[in-house]
């Protein structure tokens, strides 16, 4: 099954969208701002308010050129495309041109999420996530196959780009916000998706708290296989001390002229599981999480230097 696409505006007017949109007279209306309601949860952020103003100034000086599309539902005037053309033409005080169109919810969504990917030329990264996200369940609503290689048909794009995109989503928003500055790149980004929301919380915390920290995909990598259980210690050591450099970029001098740093006092070491099992304790290693087993061994040590030293 070939997948379905989201037609110009011209076709939705002729009535051919999925053979499902019927547009009310092809008639343009014009509507009274207070009439008409925004879908407050969708992928897409409003503009600013000074490109709203520059929009406003136009629609001003030439007037409202593309129509909004809008769905009459409940007898409630729905804006599925134009809700920046909308709120500009309030701040113009003017009326809104719109085109009415009836559709089925899941067509609805996608009028949404295809006008803005296909007019919009900057998006953020969780717009798009959140956008072929919202694409593919409304696939699946109208029984596509293969939702997903729909999706990338739809967006020009391959079918794994899509499916990262998609596992955006599950990020907290603040690692997401993250995503969208550019600070941490979109495939780190789709590193941390994979892990659990406690983890996830603990990077978050972790960053927000080392500003001057970058994360590159091998340092996600290696802090995912540290998942579950990811404690700040772990983060120390991979970023502090693992991950610690001298080099600077925009230094004239070699890297040989360079005098070596101090060395840095040991604040943490590595055991492995395989060094403490031969003590022949009851402890079950296997099965005991990471704290447990931290502070078993800490316990430990106070018994035995609390017995040899008397301390």
């Amino acid at each position: 099954m070939q997948p379905q696409m989201i037609p110009t505006l011209e076709e939705a007017m002729s009535g051919t969208l999925f053979g499902s949109v019927k547009p009310d007279d092809k008639k343009v209306v014009m509507l009274d701002p207070s009439e008409l309601i925004e879908i407050e949860d969708q992928p897409f952020r409003p503009y600013p308010p000074d490109k709203l103003a520059e929009l406003a100034d136009d629609i001003k000086e030439n007037g409202q050129i593309n129509p909004c599309t809008v769905r009459k539902k409940d007898g409630k005037y729905i804006v599925l495309a134009g809700r920046n053309r909308k709120r500009a033409c309030e701040l113009a005080g003017l009326k809104v041109s719109c085109i009415l169109i009836e559709c089925d919810d899941a067509t609805a969504n996608l009028v949404l999420v295809n006008s803005n990917l296909n007019q919009r030329q900057e998006l953020l990264p969780s717009e798009k996530a959140f956008a072929y996200k919202l694409q593919k369940e409304s696939y699946e609503a109208k029984g596509q196959k293969k939702t997903e290689a729909a999706v990338a048909e739809q967006n020009s794009e391959n079918v794994k780009k899509i499916q990262r995109y998609i596992k955006l989503t599950k990020l907290p928003k603040d690692l997401l916000d993250m995503v969208d500055s550019g600070r941490l790149p979109i495939t780190v980004g789709v590193e941390f998706a994979y892990m659990p929301k406690v983890d996830m919380e603990t990077i978050s915390l972790y960053l927000a708290n080392h500003e001057q920290l970058s994360v590159s995909v091998d340092q996600a990598q290696q802090i995912r296989k540290l998942s579950p259980d990811l404690s700040v210690t772990e983060l120390d050591h991979l970023f502090l001390f693992d991950g610690a450099t001298n080099t600077d970029p925009d230094s004239d001098e070699s890297p040989d002229k360079k005098e070596k740093a101090p060395k840095k006092a040991v604040t943490s070491v590595s055991i492995k599981i395989e060094e403490l099992e031969p003590l022949n304790c009851n402890f079950d290693f296997a099965n005991a999480k990471k704290a447990e087993i931290r502070e078993f061994i800490i316990n430990s040590l106070e018994e035995y230097f609390g017995s040899v030293y008397d301390c």
